[in-house]
């Protein structure tokens, strides 16, 4: 069967060959062709450049958030005395007489936490951290006081965090205690039999 298929093609190539399509066919087909698009080149010098960039940013911005972070430690205790000073304005007096009975116990047991670990700086930066969780709370409650007609729900749940903020000043305290004690040289003679 091929060999008459390729009989007839010899013998009629003539007038396969005779017509050709137009023109406007040929444009048709490559209107409906995808176009290419240019690629974008990325040189590796490109790239070191936008690595180094983000490497420069995430310096910087590292580099700032622990400045921050030192100076902060270094201010909590006195920030949060300072800012804690006096009740916020507009309050009951009975709210502010308890508000500022919390504000002293606990500016008390600050100073005696500062003078119980001075010889542990590191525990001091992390009862502090601890500490400035609930002080945020606080600050976060004071402000919302102006914004609410309820006031005094969130005063109330601002007493009990001045409640809480002294309670964990005292365990706090409680802890530096044992570890001294602990690290009585009568202590740790003891230990070892």
């Amino acid at each position: 069967m091929s060999s008459k298929l390729e009989q007839f093609i010899k013998e009629h190539r003539s007038e396969f060959n005779d017509e050709r399509p137009s023109k406007n066919v040929w444009d048709e087909i490559e209107a409906t062709l995808p176009q290419k698009k240019t690629a974008r080149v990325v040189s590796i010098n490109m790239m070191y450049k936008w690595v180094a960039a983000a490497a420069v940013v995430c310096i910087v911005l590292t580099s700032t958030y622990f400045v921050y972070l030192k100076r902060t430690d270094q201010s909590v205790a006195q920030t949060s005395t300072k800012e804690n000073n006096a009740a916020p304005q507009n309050i009951a007096p009975e709210y502010a007489s308890q508000i500022n009975q919390q504000f002293k116990a606990i500016q008390t047991r600050q100073q005696e936490l500062k003078a119980a670990t001075a010889d542990h700086p590191e525990l001091y930066k992390e009862f502090l951290s601890d500490l400035q969780v609930l002080d945020s709370t606080y600050q976060m409650l004071q402000r919302q006081t102006a914004q609410t007609p309820n006031r005094d729900v969130i005063i109330k749940a601002m007493i009990q965090n001045l409640q809480l903020q002294a309670e964990l000043l005292y365990r706090q305290l409680m802890i530096t205690n044992e570890i001294k004690k602990d690290n009585t040289p009568g202590n740790r003679t003891n230990d070892i039999h």
